[in-house]
């Protein structure tokens, strides 16, 4: 065989090799995106998962998603042109139903979770004057 082949080949098995490392293993999560009351429909997408994947990740691979830092903490400002309204309507979520406990780019998933992104009253946020 001549070295032209032989380089072929061998470029073609280390890109088989390369993208197989992110072939999915079956394994995904369902995120879903409830924009409230405005023109958008709810969103269900399932993505891929893989150990060590955020909330935040899921929700960026399947949307555009704007965030903001405060601190050490990153929050979600806009999803697929929605964008949260301080003291208004702002971007909350939940795993498996439940309203999570941690910010989304330190929630990991586990492969099955439903993440819901719901754009509602914001009941966080200081209010003026407090």
């Amino acid at each position: 065989m001549n070295k032209p082949k032989i380089f072929c080949l061998n470029l073609l098995l280390a890109c088989f090799i390369g993208l197989s490392a992110f072939a999915s293993n079956g394994e995904k999560v369902t995120v879903e995106i409830d924009f409230g009351s405005g023109n958008h429909p709810k969103l269900k997408i399932e993505t891929n998962w893989k150990e060590g994947l955020s909330a935040l990740e899921a929700l960026q691979f399947v949307a555009e998603v704007k965030t903001h830092p405060v601190g050490q903490y990153v929050f979600v400002d806009e999803i697929d042109g929605v964008k949260g309204e301080p003291n208004q309507s702002v971007w909350y979520y939940k795993i498996n139903g439940e309203p999570a406990k941690k910010i989304a780019i330190d929630q990991p998933l586990e492969s099955g979770d439903k993440i819901t992104w719901i754009y509602k009253q914001d009941v966080c946020s200081p209010k003026e004057g407090e």
